[in-house]
């Protein structure tokens, strides 16, 4: 259980370093809006492309922290018919929706992958006042599903072996 908790303690910090990078993404954005609106207000002027930019940072922002927020239990839960369960079958019902995240999502990295192929092989270009290739976008998102699936895997894992996962509260996980 210990290299376990160890494993995703490390992990966690790798999340931490992709939410701090959408973080820095989501502040350029939020830097590139207001100048345009700034410029448009005072100038009548905008800057060229604010529109493809910001709908090429949005996967970025929004896929590199979803495992971040599954790891600190940040993530909707729903326990109105689990929280009267007996303490074992809450566990084993937190397995198997741990399981069905990691195999919807690693469904949803595959489509992501193929997604990003098709990009690579077609030089798939976003068209607008600026252009550039979406496939890093396009790899953002796989990239993101794969990271949410290995946190869905970990966590079913803590559950399995009787450590118990952080909850939108602020506990953290315990072995």
């Amino acid at each position: 259980m210990s290299t376990l908790m160890r494993v995703r303690s490390l992990y966690g910090r790798f999340l931490t370093l992709c939410g701090l990078f959408a973080g820095l993404m989501t502040f350029a954005v939020m830097c590139l809006v207001v100048t345009n609106v700034v410029l448009r207000y005072l100038f009548n002027s905008t800057v060229p492309g604010t529109f493809e930019l910001t709908e090429g940072a949005l996967p970025l922002i929004i896929f590199l922290s979803l495992a971040l927020t599954q790891f600190h239990g940040g993530h909707i839960r729903v326990v109105v018919l689990t929280q009267s369960l007996p303490v074992p079958v809450q566990r084993v019902l937190g397995i198997v929706a741990m399981l069905a995240g990691a195999v919807l999502f690693a469904w949803a990295a595959k489509a992501g992958w193929t997604a990003f192929a098709k990009s690579v092989a077609i030089n798939e270009i976003e068209r607008g006042s600026i252009r550039y290739p979406l496939a890093p976008v396009r790899f953002a998102i796989f990239f993101g599903m794969v990271l949410l699936t290995v946190q869905f895997l970990l966590d079913a894992l803590t559950l399995a072996l009787g450590g118990r996962l952080a909850d939108a509260h602020g506990d953290e996980v315990e072995p």
